[in-house]
């Protein structure tokens, strides 16, 4: 799947560490559902996340993205955001 990923922190300048590419999709996991994302936005929690606020650099790479908008699997139209 196409994704946008922290590839590595940079504490000064963190959208260095951002990437975009080809990653294996997740597992989906027991009671969640899956979103196919047509929309998505970085946010301040991903900007920390890429200056390694919050996420150390054993997770790397880590797809990005707290804010989107897509369709589930039974075709509804979903906002997804942090809470």
């Amino acid at each position: 799947m196409f994704a946008v990923y922290a590839a590595r922190i940079d504490r000064d300048q963190p959208l260095s560490g951002l990437e975009s590419g080809e990653r294996p999709a997740p597992e989906a996991r027991p009671g969640w559902s899956t979103v196919n994302v047509r929309a998505a936005s970085l946010n301040h929690h991903d900007l920390w996340s890429l200056r390694g606020v919050g996420l150390s650099e054993d997770k790397l790479p880590m797809i990005l993205g707290c804010d989107a908008a897509g369709v589930d699997e039974d075709g509804n139209e979903v906002v997804l955001h942090s809470v």
